[in-house]
């Protein structure tokens, strides 16, 4: 109509969270605070039941005194998340008037009503999850044999089994060993079971840690060795190249003691001739000792 308003961003917001709602305008203020710290929440997947979140949805309401219709609806649509959040939103628009038509279609859809083939096919699916803690998963496990009808409940031995199966094959194996006589039993030894290959894979990782620092220790001294062969060969020539030039430094003197002719009237100078002999060989052994450490 040309005199109506368009709905504010907050409208349309408020519009596309709560669709299928039938929703008063303006609407009734919105609970405010940490209200959503001790809000109980239902997904649809886990232990809790239709029955069980709605009894402590109305408990929580009941505490907080929510008495409008708008608001006691937008908080109990809040409490639901993953796949029961999705299924609401999947409702048809403006679908649900009131507290009672949203409880009737919560119910219908979640509550307690699968056949007897579900419980079976749900109970021998239970599989323990990633991260999931032991007593979360036997606490998860036990609630869910409870709900199996009497009718079709499996046997205590059944339920061993199935709960067994919920772990992997190294836990199952380990597991079946123990030959528990009940399944609290069973609960038990897991705790056990877990406790014991956790501790096995903390003593391989420090073996395996140690078998490291060995290899790297082992191919620290394997590598060092060329290195140890290369400077005692260098050393052995240089010992070797050394021995040769006193050699050479001797065999010099004898023959600059039978050059010089006993017929030299002049004694002096024939010393002064051996010192500058004698001199040029020490610059020489000098010269090689000096190529001969450059090459080291």
């Amino acid at each position: 109509m040309a005199g109506q308003q368009a709905p504010t961003k907050i409208e349309r917001i408020v519009a596309a969270r709560y669709g299928p709602l039938v929703l008063p305008v303006p609407l009734n203020p919105m609970l405010v605070g940490e209200y959503q710290k001790y809000m109980p929440k239902f997904t649809g997947i886990e232990g809790v039941t239709a029955e069980e979140h709605l009894e402590s949805f109305y408990s929580y309401a009941d505490n907080l005194d929510i008495s409008e219709n708008d608001v006691w609806m937008r908080a109990f649509v809040q409490s639901l998340d993953g796949e029961a959040k999705k299924w609401f939103r999947e409702l048809a628009p403006q679908s649900i008037a009131d507290i009672e038509a949203l409880d009737d279609a919560f119910l219908k859809h979640w509550g307690d009503k699968k056949d007897l083939l579900y419980y079976h096919t749900e109970f021998g699916n239970l599989k323990r999850e990633n991260g999931e803690s032991l007593p979360d998963f036997n606490k998860r496990f036990n609630h869910m044999y409870s709900k199996i009808p009497v009718e079709v409940k499996p046997t205590p031995t059944s339920a061993k089994l199935t709960h067994a199966n919920a772990f992997d094959s190294d836990f199952y194996l380990l597991l079946r060993e123990r030959r528990c006589a009940t399944l609290a039993d069973m609960q038990d030894a897991t705790l056990e079971v877990e406790s014991n290959i956790m501790a096995a894979a903390k003593l391989k990782s420090h073996a395996d840690r140690r078998r490291q620092r060995g290899e790297a220790s082992s191919s620290s001294a394997s590598s060092s060795e060329p290195k140890l062969d290369k400077m005692t060969k260098m050393i052995e020539s240089l010992a070797a190249e050394i021995s040769k030039l006193k050699v050479e430094q001797n065999s010099g003197k004898t023959r600059q003691q039978s050059t010089f002719s006993p017929r030299n009237p002049n004694p002096f100078r024939r010393e002064n001739e051996q010192m500058q002999i004698i001199q040029r060989e020490k610059k020489q052994m000098k010269i090689r000792r000096l190529k001969l450490l450059s090459k080291m």
